[in-house]
């Protein structure tokens, strides 16, 4: 299976990026990493989450 992480900024109703993976951990740790950053993109938040494709 694979899964697709998209990544939205709070307040925005569209994405502004997707990558796939393999397994699912593998989408969960990038999207944590991503929360962990702590750097706001352009004064928003981002959102994440792991889809599963298909």
């Amino acid at each position: 299976m694979v899964y697709v992480l998209i990544i939205m900024l709070a307040g925005s109703d569209s994405a502004i990026g997707s990558v796939e993976f393999n397994t699912k951990p593998a989408c969960e740790a990038a999207a944590r990493q991503i929360a962990e950053a702590e750097r706001p993109y352009g004064g928003a938040y981002p959102v994440t989450v792991c889809a599963a494709k298909g």
